[in-house]
């Protein structure tokens, strides 16, 4: 080794020997300070705390990225740079070559593999008297402790990002699931108001059978009824299995809910001493920084939602993994069902409305139908009494000429100008061949006035036949009129809450 830091003088009156030793002294002081310096150089530190606050210098400066070179590098020159640059590579080499030679760190040690530690080369273990252990540094516990802290720092910020995740998850699968109970609460309300439609339908037939027998004969209206009453049968069964759907979807969703909560209780038991609130995890989450405080520059290069790979016992397990994932299908199945539901709730309120609509408007139709024929028949009803009437003052009428011309039943009661022997008709009968036919026509016009008024007769009973007749039938048209109001109120006033009846 060429010694530089003492030079022989040109001329000296102590003896070589004594010289030599000197020298030699020198020389083994500067290649010790040389070689232990060499794995230390460009990190100027002395204690843990020292170096503790040089490291958080780099995480604020560059991002939480460490940087090769010193601190605060100084220009020099580049030959100077390139021996530095040899000296590093060689140091780092025999570092190495040692490490594999004499010091191999196991697992049941518990020490970092990044503590840093000084080996004595193997050709110098002669001449300068060092032993094949390794030297470690004077602050090992500190630096130990450090390199522990960070590892578990790292694990706790990766943590809380998984927890902001499950968070995110846990607040989607719970809005999910308030959606999805809504929807199945408007399915069920829809499926009340199709029954209560059905029932409705089973009273309208029952109640229209209660009308007159004359009354009962098929039209419109039932053929609407009966209509109506197939198609509120052919929409519950599409209606009661997504209900079913809907259930089985819930339960999957809260045990995928559990599941989260499960993984969330877990995670939360490592972040009793994080600084920060949960909110700063989910949008900007941070990793390998060895500052908690939340500065400009840090906010700049953090990364939005980091998370960490899955791992059978780190802060990101494929329990977790699992359980956001299977959370993220269900979510995205209730989502397809749930718009299957509502799309179903739409056309099964839009079609129960109009089922009503045209049976409310059938038997409106049906009752302003009766009322006209009511009108007409009362008109003729008030005709044919007018008629009856008529003809009955006509036949008292016709009685009483009947009587005066049959005059009176006594020839007492009869005067002299009644007879048909009084004396102007003597004297005329008395040439032959007088005969007169005033008793014949007599006769006659007696019978034609019985024909005519049996007629009569006849007419007025028939037309009081007929009244009467038609008296009922109006009877019976009053009757399905108000049967069919009492229909059209009672379903207006009992109709589903979800159908809006006009």
């Amino acid at each position: 080794m060429e010694w530089r830091g003492v030079k022989e003088p040109a001329a000296a009156i102590g003896a070589k020997r004594w010289r030599d030793q000197a020298i030699r002294a020198v020389g083994l002081a500067e290649a010790a300070t040389e070689i232990t310096s060499q794995p230390y150089q460009g990190v100027p530190f002395r204690s843990a705390a020292l170096y503790e606050e040089q490291e958080r210098q780099l995480a604020r400066r560059e991002g939480c990225k460490r940087l090769p070179g010193e601190l605060s590098e100084k220009p020099e020159p580049l030959p100077a740079y390139r021996l530095r640059q040899e000296k590093v590579a060689e140091t780092r080499r025999r570092l190495q070559e040692a490490r594999q030679r004499v010091c191999r760190v196991g697992d049941e040690s518990q020490l970092s593999r990044d503590v840093l530690y000084k080996v004595p080369e193997e050709g110098d273990r002669g001449s300068w008297g060092f032993h094949p252990e390794m030297e470690l540094l004077p602050f090992l516990r500190d630096l130990c402790a450090l390199h522990s802290n960070q590892q578990l720092g790292s694990y706790l910020l990766q943590a809380r990002s998984v927890i902001g995740h499950l968070c995110d998850t846990l607040n989607r699968l719970n809005t999910e699931l308030f959606r999805l109970k809504e929807s199945r609460d408007r399915l069920r309300l829809v499926l009340g108001g199709v029954r209560k439609a059905l029932l409705l339908n089973q009273v309208t037939g029952r109640r229209r059978r209660g009308r007159p027998v004359a009354e009962r004969i098929p039209d419109g209206a039932d053929l609407l009824v009966d209509l109506e009453k197939r198609r509120m049968e052919a929409v519950k069964p599409t209606l009661e299995e997504p209900l079913h759907k809907i259930k089985s979807m819930l339960q999957e969703l809260d045990g995928a809910r559990k599941r989260l909560q499960e993984c969330y209780r877990e995670r939360m038991l490592v972040l009793d001493l994080v600084p920060q609130m949960m909110s700063q995890t989910t949008k900007e989450a941070r990793k390998d920084c060895l500052t908690p405080r939340v500065t400009k520059e840090l906010a700049e290069v953090r990364d939005v939602n980091v998370m960490p790979s899955p791992t059978p016992a780190g802060p990101y397990s494929y329990a977790c993994e699992a359980a956001i994932n299977k959370a993220k299908t269900m979510i995205v199945h209730s989502k397809a069902l749930r718009e299957k539901s509502d799309k179903l709730t739409e056309d099964a309120v839009a079609l129960t409305k109009a089922a009503q609509k045209s049976v409310n408007d059938g038997l409106t139709q049906k009752m302003a139908e009766c009322a006209v024929m009511l009108q007409h028949m009362e008109v003729s009803s008030g005709e044919t009494r007018a008629s009856i009437n008529r003809a009955k003052r006509w036949y008292n009428e016709m009685e009483l000429v009947k009587g005066m011309t049959l005059g009176p039943e006594s020839t007492q009661h009869l005067t002299t100008r009644e007879r048909l022997d009084r004396p102007l008709v003597k004297v005329f009968q008395r040439h032959p061949g007088t005969q007169l036919t005033e008793a014949a026509t007599l006769v006659k016009g007696i019978a034609m006035l019985d024909d005519a008024m049996a007629e009569t007769k006849r007419n007025i009973n028939m037309m009081e036949q007929a009244k009467k007749q038609l008296d009922e039938n109006i009877q019976e048209k009053k009757a399905g009129y108000q049967v069919d109001a009492e229909i059209v109120r009672f379903r207006k006033v009992k109709a589903p809450a979800r159908v809006l009846l006009d």
